[in-house]
């Protein structure tokens, strides 16, 4: 069955029940066409410990209205991506919608969560040609929650929704009739959606602070599961994001093996394993997204030359090619991410959150004293802290042996490109243990922070220009064997190799900012540790 799919751009505003909707003037230049009355009723459905929900997506069964059937919400950067099928399932989730949040919801069943009911009077804006760019709505909400111990609540608010948000000047339109909603007395809504206000405030994670590698391990798992369904559409900012987060997890799984090796000796779950695991689905992401990123910056560089240099047949040989390869990268992650394999991770990885904190090193045991807040935040800071010097000696490690052979060898580019590679992977999991820290107690951790991007950032573009290199060799020698002229590509190779040469330049230099950067840390630490002891001996008396 054929999906429907939209782009939702919209703003919400809380109004009290006597408030008039704005004149029609005041929409100008929008002319406003006669209001429409729809009496709708949605069904929500979520996991028990509202999974959905959590990661901002929502699935409802709604009717009435022009729009009747299944809708899933899922976020986007730009507004939300709206899935539609008809009513043909019944109260039966839409297959189809249950393997597009999969990753969300796992194995679990999928039950009714709330109910919310709306008297919408609706109001078509138009452009001065006539055009349909903005629906105002007046709703008028009741809702039901099932999960709150099934409270009632009533309230009006409008909702303002661009018709077509890819239509020029859009966002002008829907700015104006905002700014109509604002004067006629409306506040902008403090809810995200119906359903979240219907549902209230969400339960806290169990026991948040009691384990700083426990808070560490939730955050990392729910940043891979909110761009979960993203990447099963394989979209670019999705299947990126996501690889993002499965190496930030991997990286602080790595980070804390040594307190989390004793918390799951009495489980099913083999450390080694699941990190080996991670490694292959980064890997899997990590080939579309390769492809994406070579096909966007290979466009961008043929365009800066004319086409009498890289002709139109390249370009689009270039397209075409690297456009087929995207195709079955991307049935791959999508394979990937539908397998039970993939669950099963999933599982193990939950799993693992629920067990870490729950022993020695790790913060207080279950139905230990509570601790102060001041405590927690002085242990979560010192597990990171050590999370940093443990990347910081491997980061030294890779260094030292690449700047040892750069020296000693003559080496070739791609050999200069291989070994500072691994530094590049080493910078980033520093990077990522750094990113947890905060300012606090007098650490100077920004000029770390600063220098650990930037070398990543200019390690990456080289690796870039690795990839897009390699696929430009790949497509050159089939538009060869097609008989099509290859000059275009050469003329791309090379561009690409003094790119190279140029970013590894000044590879030193950056990798020694890092180290200075890591002493600072270290001796803003040791202040510290000082003042603190100082501080002691004068309360004391001493």
């Amino acid at each position: 069955m054929t999906i429907s799919e939209t782009m939702e751009i919209e703003s919400k505003f809380e109004v009290d029940t006597d408030t008039p909707i704005p004149a029609a003037d005041a929409f100008a230049p929008l002319l406003a066409d006669d209001p429409v009355v729809h009496e709708l009723s949605a069904t929500y459905y979520d996991t028990a410990d509202l999974s959905l929900t959590r990661h901002k997506v929502t699935l409802r069964r709604r009717t009435g209205g022009d729009d009747s059937g299944w809708h899933l919400k899922l976020p986007s950067e730009a507004g939300r991506v709206e899935l539609q099928l008809p009513l043909d399932h019944g109260d039966d989730v839409p297959a189809e919608f249950v393997a597009a949040v999969a990753g969300l919801v796992r194995r679990r069943p999928l039950a009714p969560v709330a109910r919310v009911d709306n008297r919408r009077h609706v109001v078509l804006l138009r452009d001065p040609e006539g055009t349909a760019v903005v629906e105002f709505c007046d709703d008028h909400v009741s809702t039901q929650s099932f999960v709150t111990g099934n409270a009632n609540a009533e309230w009006r608010e409008w909702e303002v929704e661009l018709v077509d948000p890819s239509r020029p000047g859009a966002r002008g339109h829907l700015d104006t009739v905002a700014t109509a909603c604002s004067s006629a007395g409306a506040t902008t809504s403090s809810s995200s959606s119906k359903l979240a206000r219907a549902l209230g405030a969400l339960p806290s994670p169990d026991d948040p602070g009691a384990s700083a590698v426990r808070d560490a391990l939730r955050e990392d798992l729910g940043k891979v599961l909110d761009h979960d369904p993203a990447a099963r559409r394989v979209t670019m900012v999705g299947v990126h994001q996501m690889r993002v987060a499965v190496r930030g997890l991997r990286s602080t799984i790595s980070s804390f093996a040594e307190e989390l090796e004793s918390e799951t000796e009495d489980t099913e779950i083999d450390l080694a394993d699941l990190l080996e695991e991670l490694k292959v689905l980064a890997a899997v992401l990590g080939k579309v997204r390769d492809i994406q990123v070579v096909d966007q910056r290979l466009e961008e560089l043929a365009a800066e030359y004319p086409e009498d240099v890289v002709s139109p047949l390249t370009r689009k040989r270039l397209s075409d090619e690297l456009a087929s390869e995207e195709r079955r990268a991307g049935a791959r992650v999508a394979e990937a991410l539908g397998s039970e394999r993939y669950l099963d991770l999933l599982d193990r990885l939950h799993l693992l959150v629920e067990v870490a904190g729950t022993g020695s090193g790790s913060g207080p045991r279950s139905g230990a004293p509570a601790q102060s807040s001041k405590k927690r935040r002085r242990e979560a800071q010192d597990m990171v802290l050590r999370g940093v010097d443990r990347q910081f000696a491997k980061f030294t490690k890779a260094r030292t042996r690449t700047e040892r052979d750069l020296d000693s060898l003559e080496l070739t580019l791609a050999q200069r490109e291989e070994l500072t590679h691994v530094v590049r992977k080493r910078a980033k999991a520093l990077r990522r243990n750094v990113g947890a820290l905060r300012e606090s107690d007098g650490l100077t951790v920004a000029p770390l922070r600063t220098a650990c991007q930037r070398l990543h950032t200019v390690l990456g573009d080289v690796q870039d220009s690795v990839t897009a290199r390699m696929w430009l060799r790949r497509i050159a020698r089939r538009a060869e064997s097609a008989g099509e002229p290859t000059f275009g590509f050469g003329v791309l190779f090379e561009h690409e190799r003094g790119f190279s040469e140029r970013a590894l330049a000044g590879f030193e230099s950056d990798a020694a900012t890092v180290t200075a950067a890591y002493r600072e840390l270290s001796e803003s630490r040791r202040a510290a540790r000082r003042r603190k002891t100082k501080s002691k001996k004068k309360g004391s008396g001493t």
